[in-house]
């Protein structure tokens, strides 16, 4: 928490605030509190323990500038060590203040870091209003609150005190109230004073009709500065103004004593000892809290301390001591004690006069009576004047001097603000032509980006064009190859059907023959006419059954396959009878004699000629860069339902397929695969055909156009 230095936003200089969100170590910021010509206070979250805190930033304004929204750094070369100095005395102070812990009336610092090249004090961020607020609203207070608020402030003092440490600005502003009316002291100014006092760029620190007169000269400063600061913020509080300049009353003091005042409730060594912390010259005060505690408290001794020319109020012999000598030597010395000597020889009672080589003989002279202590009273008034006249043309000299300095030094930086600015501005403009030449190189390189993706585009476009053309060409190409394939096989089949009825006809069949041929044909699964003549549903039987057995379905029988039939439905001789059975059961019938009973047509309803469970050799023929390979498969055929399915080894998908047989043999199987196999590593369907002849299932199929080919093979018998 801040106190004057702290100037709320709204109006406040912008030195480049951290943004919300930003972390500082562990602490995250939350908004800014204040800010003023010596650094900015923010809202911040500790992220470890939860809570939120005041997080103080050391920035001088005169000193230092932010750059790239974090880092700090000096505005010059010249201001580097002033500031690197200054920031050594604001961690020395929050190392200070955190091992105070938890003293009375004093802002708890919780830690302080480095970090941006500046550094951070972490404080206990209090709830309230200041005591400069609390006057305003509702002027002078009671006793009872000077009281709650004045003795809490001393003992958090003295310990300040006593770590080597000063507040040196002291006011109602830098007092926080909590609602209870308790107070606590922040805002200290022990790194400002240091900076200030050592560069010309940083203003004085104090704040008039608060700061001590010391403050605002070279002279030396201690606990008793701090006492006036306090002493007149009590005044403040008792009489709702606050006290006159301590220069101007260097000159007249005009300040009228509390002591004198009516001022019921209040005890009159309070406001006796208030006005001993506000006597003008430092060793008029008392020289540290303890003593000051004691005068407000009611004085135990009779020593006097000088006051105001209308004031004088009892010290304590302890309060009397002046402060430490600065080493220097009184001004003027040698003025006053002449004065002196001048005072006491027309003090004398007699003058002897010497004229000529020799001396007058005494002679009686009747003096008046002198009043000497009279005399050296007003003497002493007069040099006391002197030396008082000469202490304010001094210190009027020394603050013409000061205001000299900074006025060149706001000069300076007003030089240095307006260099800054045309610095900035230079930057801005440079940035901008920068962010106009990179918008129009990225427009440039997205209109380039958008021109090859259009060629690409177009190039795809194309090639996919002439793919498709080169596709189309080849599957008219197939389409011709087809159409001329199944020209040649239709021719091949009409001359091979010429052939073969060539052939039959070479036979000479009979009648009976033709009737055996049929009958052989019934008992194959064939049935049809037994009148031995070979009309075209005959034909169609020899057709039906060459297919079976897989030769050319050319409808007519070559003497090698005549053979074939008949030896195919010729039943196999009947086993011999049992000795005990009879000739007559033994015998065959005589319908068993002349006609076997027909047998299931293989292929027909239920397969019974395939039925049952195989091993299937499928094949797939060389694709690309795969070889050529077979493997074995369980099937499973009943019924004419054909099933099977497998796992490749190495993969996890199945593989499967089913189909049928039609009572004329022909075989019909839908394969569902998946992986490298085909063209393509995915899931495919293919559908193959075949039949079943002489015993064996044999089917084919390819997978697209320009697939790879497939084969099934099952041995029935």
């Amino acid at each position: 928490m801040s106190g004057e230095d702290t100037v709320l936003l709204g109006g406040a200089p912008d030195h480049g605030t951290l943004l919300p969100g930003q972390s500082i170590g562990r602490y995250r910021i939350v908004s800014v509190l204040g800010q003023g010509g010596f650094g900015i206070t923010y809202r911040a979250t500790d992220a470890e323990l939860g809570r939120e805190v005041a997080l103080k930033e050391y920035l001088p304004a005169a000193l230092a500038v932010r750059e790239h929204g974090t880092t700090v750094v000096p505005r010059s070369t010249a201001a580097a060590a002033d500031f690197s100095w200054g920031r050594e005395r604001f961690l020395a102070e929050g190392r200070t203040l955190a091992a105070l812990h938890r003293a009375p009336g004093i802002v708890l610092v919780h830690d302080f870091l480095e970090a941006n090249g500046t550094a951070y004090l972490v404080m206990e961020l209090l709830a309230g209003t200041t005591l400069q607020q609390h006057l305003q609203r509702q002027g002078a207070m009671t006793p009872a609150a000077v009281s709650r608020i004045l003795w809490p402030l001393l003992d958090g003092l003295e310990e300040v005190h006593k770590s080597g440490f000063l507040h040196r600005d002291i006011k109602p502003a830098n007092i926080l109230l909590d609602d209870a009316g308790r107070p606590t002291l922040i805002d200290f100014g022990a790194s400002r004073a240091a900076v200030a006092g050592r560069s010309t760029a940083m203003t004085a620190i104090f704040t008039p009709g608060y700061a001590a007169a010391e403050q605002m000269t070279s002279a030396k400063q201690g606990p008793w500065t701090d006492i006036y600061g306090l002493a007149a913020t009590l005044y403040h509080a008792i009489t709702g103004a606050a006290p006159s300049n301590a220069i101007d009353r260097l000159l007249v003091d005009e300040l009228e004593p509390l002591a004198k005042l009516a001022l019921p409730g209040f005890d009159r060594a309070l406001l006796a000892g208030i006005d001993a912390g506000l006597a003008v010259r430092a060793e008029h005060r008392p020289q540290s809290i303890a003593d000051w505690r004691r005068l407000l408290q009611g004085p135990d001794a009779s020593a006097t301390v000088a006051m105001p020319a209308h004031a004088t109020v009892a010290l304590p012999a302890a309060a009397m001591a002046p402060p430490p000598a600065s080493g220097k030597p009184p001004r003027r010395w040698g003025l006053w004690t002449g004065v002196a000597l001048a005072v006491l020889a027309l003090a004398g009672g007699g003058v002897y006069l010497v004229r000529g080589e020799r001396a007058a003989p005494p002679q009686a002279v009747a003096v008046a009576p002198v009043d000497r202590s009279a005399e050296e009273a007003k003497l002493a008034a007069e040099a006391q004047r002197l030396r008082e006249q000469e202490e304010l043309v001094r210190l009027r000299a020394e603050a013409a001097a000061r205001e000299k300095l900074e006025q060149e030094a706001a000069q300076r930086r007003q030089i240095e603000e307006e260099t800054r600015r045309k610095v900035e501005a230079e930057i801005a403009e440079r940035q901008r032509r920068e962010q106009i030449e990179r918008e129009k190189a990225e427009a440039e390189a997205q209109a380039e980006a958008r021109r090859q993706a259009e060629a690409r585009a177009a190039a795809a476009q194309k090639q996919t064009e002439e793919e498709e053309a080169r596709r189309a060409e080849a599957e008219a190409e197939a389409q011709r190859k087809a159409e001329a394939e199944a020209q040649r096989k239709a021719e091949a089949e009409r001359k091979a059907a010429e052939a073969a009825e060539a052939a039959e006809a070479a036979l000479g069949l009979s009648t009976a023959d033709r009737q055996r041929i049929q009958s052989a044909l019934a008992a194959q699964g064939f049935p049809g006419a037994s009148d031995g003549v070979f009309g075209p549903h005959t034909r169609e039987m020899i057709a039906g059954w060459q297919r079976k057995t897989g030769r050319v379905a050319s409808g007519y029988l070559t003497a090698e396959a005549q053979r074939e039939l008949l030896r195919e439905s010729t039943p196999p001789p009947p086993a011999p009878p049992p000795p005990s059975a009879s000739p007559a059961a033994s015998a065959p019938s005589a319908q068993a004699m002349v006609a076997p009973p027909p047998s299931r047509p293989p292929g027909a309803k239920g397969g019974a000629s395939c039925d049952g469970t195989f091993s299937a050799q499928w094949c797939r023929g060389a694709y690309k860069s795969f070889p050529a390979d077979c493997w074995k498969v369980p099937t499973t055929i009943q019924n004419g339902s054909i099933t099977g399915s497998w796992i490749p080894r190495g993969r996890s998908e199945m593989q499967s397929f089913s189909g049928s047989i039609s009572p004329a043999g022909e075989v019909e199987i839908v394969y569902r695969g998946v992986g490298t196999q085909t063209h393509t590593d995915q899931h495919f369907t293919l559908a193959m055909i075949g039949r079943v002849a002489d015993g064996i299932l044999s089917a084919s199929g390819r997978t697209g156009h320009n697939g790879r080919d497939f084969s099934i093979r099952i041995m029935c018998r």
